[in-house]
């Protein structure tokens, strides 16, 4: 019988895997990141609206302080983290954006040392070193960018680091959300509370008149992956951290830049060297360190 361990790095392995293909519609849309996260937001909170069923009503058991940390989570996940992610991902090239982001493995680990999620280990150390300079070998350096990724390149790496920080801080928070709210109907609240942030930010700077031009197609794009990435891949992290951890699950999770970069080699015909190479063994040693924590 699998142990609730190893379950949690199965979720979390299919999670990586989703994450990594999702890159290819939102390197589709033509419409600013700021603008599509919204769609993907409201597409993700529906569908786990419609698939939490019963599990609905435990929601009227949260406290008042449970509530504010929904709120916060999805907000610096969702509303800025992704916001700044699709950015990045369209500014520059998938293989040197989306690498950047595996900082957040190393923010984790330290933010649930620090909150008493995990307790420290040098191997659980070890593992995410792996994993983040494998994540960081599997990207190209600027010198080897195209001119018009040139272009864009720097504003992208700040973007990225943006949604990288964001992300830590809100993969963090998931280790304290109540475990007697299921995954899916968890999921739900959190992209619910991030729609609502983004809604009131759009709001005062006035973005929700610019989702009156948006094209169909990139409505479309937007849309699979609120279902792919919101729906899909977060309801089985949600499940994962709920079973091992942020640390543990982020450092399974964080091996899908590899996936991305792949797909940016033969979709995109972005170039590719031995660092690729080497970036994926570090990944798979990482992961296979991971196993004797």
């Amino acid at each position: 019988m699998m142990s609730d361990l190893h379950l949690a790095y199965l979720l979390a392995a299919v999670a990586a895997l989703l994450w990594g293909l999702v890159v290819i519609p939102i390197k589709h849309a033509r419409t600013s990141g700021r603008l599509g996260i919204a769609i993907s937001m409201a597409t993700g909170t529906i569908a786990m609206f419609v698939l939490s069923g019963d599990n609905i009503l435990k929601l009227v058991t949260l406290s008042y302080q449970e509530l504010a940390l929904y709120i916060a989570t999805g907000t610096v996940q969702f509303a800025l983290g992704c916001g700044a992610y699709y950015l990045a991902v369209q500014r520059g090239s998938l293989s040197v954006a989306v690498p950047i982001t595996r900082v957040k493995i190393l923010l984790v680990f330290f933010l649930s040392i620090v909150l008493g999620l995990e307790v420290f280990r040098w191997t659980l150390l070890g593992a995410a070193m792996l994993v983040f300079l494998g994540g960081l070998m599997v990207g190209k350096p600027f010198k080897l960018s195209s001119g018009g990724e040139r272009d864009g390149h720097w504003v992208s790496i700040a973007f990225a680091i943006a949604a990288c920080t964001f992300w830590a801080v809100g993969e963090t928070l998931m280790g304290m959300l109540p475990a007697r709210i299921p995954p899916i109907t968890s999921n739900m609240m959190m992209l619910g509370c991030g729609l609502l942030s983004w809604m009131v930010i759009a709001l005062i700077t006035g973005w929700w008149r610019e989702l009156l031009d948006m094209p169909g197609r990139d409505i479309w794009c937007f849309m699979a992956h609120g279902i792919i990435s919101f729906s899909a891949a977060y309801a089985l992290f949600v499940w994962a951290i709920q079973l091992a951890g942020p640390p543990r699950v982020v450092i399974i999770t964080s091996t899908y830049p590899l996936i991305s970069t792949l797909v940016g080699w033969f979709a995109y015909q972005e170039r590719y060297s031995l660092r690729l190479a080497i970036g994926a063994v570090l990944i798979v040693v990482g992961v296979i360190t991971l196993q004797f924590v």
